[in-house]
């Protein structure tokens, strides 16, 4: 009796599963996250949250997959309420920072999404961050920092840059 067919199918099953490799696999944010009711870094404003950047408003709303259907791959984090909004509307600051590991670039664009993952906010980078390439060597630029300010003064939001091919990479978490 020939059992050559049964050796050929582990080896076919690999090769089968590294086709499915062809590109990164979406992913849910990163478990790492500020606690519930981070504190507010900096200060109090009595003005209400400033308008999203004009880039991201044809976004609000949408599914972060309808916008962005590509993954890319950076490093960076989503730090802190920054500021808190008390005047009309109310809302907060988020700070953070972002790499473009592909293209060896800070971040210049963020949008915020929330527990089901819609675009609720966004914001830009090029904000001094000094101590990102002292603690990550491989990163050159000092201005990492990103800020986004968003009308919510609650939630779980998740942070994602916006790379260089209009994809999007993971920035982290945060609660407030």
């Amino acid at each position: 009796m020939n059992h050559a067919p049964f050796a050929i199918a582990p080896a076919l099953a690999a090769l089968l599963g590294l086709s499915a490799c062809d590109q990164p696999k979406w992913r849910e944010p990163p478990p790492a996250k500020v606690a519930a009711g981070a504190p507010v870094k900096d200060k109090v404003e009595t003005t209400g949250t400033p308008v999203a950047p004009a880039w991201v408003q044809p976004l609000l709303g949408k599914t972060l997959r309808a916008a962005f259907p590509q993954s890319g791959i950076c490093k960076g984090n989503t730090d802190v309420v920054q500021k808190k909004y008390t005047g009309a509307p109310a809302g907060v600051q988020i700070h953070g920072w972002g790499w473009d590991i592909g293209r060896k670039a800070r971040i210049e664009r963020v949008v915020l999404v929330d527990a089901t993952f819609r675009i609720v906010g966004g914001g830009e980078g090029g904000v001094s961050r000094t101590d990102v390439p002292t603690a990550v060597p491989e990163i050159t630029d000092p201005n990492t920092g990103w800020n986004a300010d968003i009308a919510l003064t609650r939630g779980p939001l998740d942070g994602y840059g916006v790379t260089g091919d209009d994809s999007v990479c993971v920035l982290g978490h945060i609660e407030f």
